[in-house]
């Protein structure tokens, strides 16, 4: 997994992260460039396995962070890195969306937005919203 990857937003390049092993760890430093108007976190996912890195912080003229990853934590395949914006106080309900089953909660989708958790695809509706 070591190397240099593309941090995407949206499906645009936003910034790099370089991944370095350390003994048992990868040390992973990102450096984004946004607006600043949203807070960003930093995702990493690898074959299964989906990992939150950390909030980006205001580095000079772009954002940044550096985090320390066990290397057991992540899956095996190819890194794919990802900004999200932050819903840290947004806490919700996850549903798993699945093509065999009719969403039940479209009423809702105006509350909500579209997450990924261990590699299942799904809506976080926000809590105090009725149905």
């Amino acid at each position: 997994m070591e190397g240099k990857y593309e941090i995407m937003l949206g499906g645009e390049p936003v910034g790099q992260a370089a991944v370095e092993k350390q003994g048992l760890y990868y040390r992973i430093f990102c450096r984004c460039r946004l607006t600043g108007e949203v807070m960003y976190r930093v995702w990493v996912t690898c074959g299964e396995q989906t990992e939150n890195l950390g909030l980006l912080a205001p580095d000079g003229d772009g954002f940044s962070l550096t985090a320390r990853l066990p290397v057991s934590r992540l899956g095996k395949g190819q890194a794919v890195f990802t900004a999200r914006p932050r819903h840290g106080e947004l806490a919700g309900k996850f549903v798993p969306l699945s093509p065999e089953t009719p969403f039940a909660y479209l009423h809702r989708l105006e509350n909500a937005f579209l997450e990924r958790r261990n590699g299942k695809l799904g809506v976080v509706i926000r809590e105090g919203f009725q149905d």
